[in-house]
């Protein structure tokens, strides 16, 4: 089962690189459990990230994506857990976040915000 990634663009990574923290996970790390609402969205931007169904990796998706965004706004559960492999580099956006982005058409990343069609 493939999931749809909201894949970003170099502007829109280096964006995120110089307005937000990036962190590295020196191990791997369970962020999101499958079933579970996500606290945070997550961007990807160097590493690996694998989905969880059933406790089976079911797809590993590698830099420069974008995950949990919809599913955080609209406090949706996700269908797959996410777990960040090691020494892999993300930003962690809370909804306060993603609202100012959403508010802000001049960011790089408003258009692939707006592409999620949020319901709320």
């Amino acid at each position: 089962m493939k999931e749809k990634l909201n894949i970003l663009n170099s502007e829109e990574v280096e964006s995120l690189k110089e307005d937000y923290e990036v962190l590295t996970f020196p191990n791997d790390f369970d962020l999101v459990y499958e079933n579970q609402i996500p606290s945070t969205g997550v961007a990807l931007i160097k590493g690996q990230i694998e989905l969880i169904k059933k406790s089976r990796p079911t797809q590993l998706i590698e830099d420069n994506c974008l995950m949990g965004i919809k599913q955080l706004l609209e406090e949706q559960p996700v269908r797959l857990g996410c777990r960040i492999k090691s020494n892999s580099q993300i930003v962690l956006l809370g909804k306060s976040e993603i609202f100012s982005l959403l508010k802000n058409k001049d960011s790089k990343l408003f258009n692939v915000l707006k592409s999620l069609k949020l319901e709320k």
